[in-house]
């Protein structure tokens, strides 16, 4: 697909109709491509008529399963298709989850989507030289750039060389020469600015000339330094490979994805104590029928067995027909089906976190956009508390003594041996 982030997802959980889901582990068997790719389809096409999936459903899937991937090394492929229709066809760079899961109902299974690719978000790759660089704009749902931008600096002296006839003409030209580095440098950095700024890119990869990088790096906005990494390497010379670029890239990726998971789980464990976390499995589904998720967290290791009913409308998902209010029933399907799509239809994000990450009996917890507990009462402030310990209108009290400054009473023992009872 082009482009597949979370405003195509939801618009895919808002269409209507039963849809068949299929994901499949599509990594090269070098030894034996023919055999692998014919024992994939008639073990998918299987599988998908035992799973209730009509023929057009089968026949399509099968076909774009042997589409070329494109890229290489481990992967899997995800694909949507309803009546036919091709609505999702992934590929999923990474570890594949199994050799193949189907399914076949109401709301389409995109667990494995949220797997691989967690979020998405754009990212810049800039290569760099001493004669002018390009910008490159990536987004993380689009399997080709979203733009690139080409910057041409001034090449007039813009080789060194050395004059042993002139020592000063030589200083001079040398001097020259690095000017025209800096300012072409400037120029690249302006551009790169610009593209971070507009896509508010979450990490920039610099590559190219090791003295073109430095100059550049000290020309950067702060706002593109926040997210610079630098990779050791020079892309730029004719016939220069990508294999360490596309390596670091993928790296820093997954590093981020990682943050964001770190960062919900301390929101988690702080959350327990003012009501803005909840690892109870009904709690969690009541907080998505109120629309109160900002994340929705689910175990990878042990997704949730339960099945919830999926709604046509708010509230989305219904434990029982009574939790349904007034909404139109699609039909019972697994539980982590019906928590991601009413996750994704309120806005929640969705977090699948390592195993481990959650207790042993937690499948499902959530992150609140506001709490569950009551409002507390504000601590009084020190006037307050005195106002408040004074007597009302008709008590009758014994005043203490007055203070001094020292703490000390006008008789000159201890303020508070000499204060009577009341």
């Amino acid at each position: 697909m082009a482009d597949f982030g979370s405003e195509r997802i939801a618009d895919l959980y808002r269409r209507p109709g039963s849809v068949s889901s299929a994901y499949v582990d599509v990594t090269q068997d070098a030894r034996n491509p023919r055999r692998t790719s014919t024992l994939r389809q008639r073990t998918m096409r299987e599988a998908l008529t035992e799973a209730g999936a009509p023929e057009i459903d089968a026949n399509t899937i099968v076909e774009l399963v042997e589409e070329p991937p494109g890229v290489g090394g481990p992967m899997g492929r995800l694909m949507i298709v309803r009546q036919g229709v091709v609505e999702v066809n992934e590929v999923l760079t990474g570890e594949p989850l199994g050799e193949l899961l189907v399914a076949y109902g109401p709301v389409p299974s995109l667990l494995p989507l949220l797997i691989h690719r967690p979020r998405d978000f754009s990212y810049v790759v800039a290569e760099a030289g001493r004669d002018g660089g390009e910008i490159t704009l990536f987004r993380l749902s689009r399997s080709q750039p979203v733009s690139r931008v080409r910057v041409e600096g001034d090449t007039e002296f813009l080789t060194k060389v050395g004059s042993e006839d002139d020592f000063l003409a030589n200083g001079r030209y040398q001097h020259h020469t690095e000017e025209v580095w800096k300012r072409n440098e400037g120029q690249i950095a302006a551009a790169i600015d610009e593209v971070v700024r507009d896509s508010r890119a979450e990490l920039l990869m610099l590559t190219g000339d090791v003295r073109a990088r430095q100059l550049l790096v000290d020309q950067l906005s702060p706002t593109s330094r926040d997210v610079l990494h630098v990779v050791p390497t020079n892309t730029r010379p004719g016939g220069a490979t990508q294999e360490e670029l596309e390596a670091d890239v993928h790296r820093h990726v997954a590093a981020i994805h990682a943050q964001d998971a770190y960062d919900a789980l301390e929101r988690l464990g702080t959350g327990q104590g003012n009501g803005l976390s909840e690892i109870d499995f009904a709690a969690v589904v009541r907080a998505l029928q109120q629309g109160q998720v900002d994340v929705l967290l689910l175990a990878a290791s042990r997704p949730p067995g339960e099945t919830l009913i999926a709604l046509d409308r708010e509230p989305w998902l219904a434990a029982t027909p009574a939790d349904a209010l007034g909404a139109g029933e699609l039909g019972s399907v697994p539980a982590v089906d019906a928590l991601i799509r009413a996750a994704i239809l309120t806005d929640a994000r969705v977090i699948v976190v390592s195993p481990g990450a959650l207790p042993a009996e937690v499948s499902a917890a959530a992150l609140l956009r506001w709490s569950t507990l009551p409002a507390s009462v504000e601590t009084p402030t020190a006037a307050e508390a005195e106002l408040a310990d004074l007597p009302s209108r008709g008590d009758a009290v014994t005043f203490p003594r007055r203070r001094s400054s020292s703490g000390i009473s006008d008789t000159g023992t201890d303020s508070g041996q000499d204060r009577p009872e009341r």
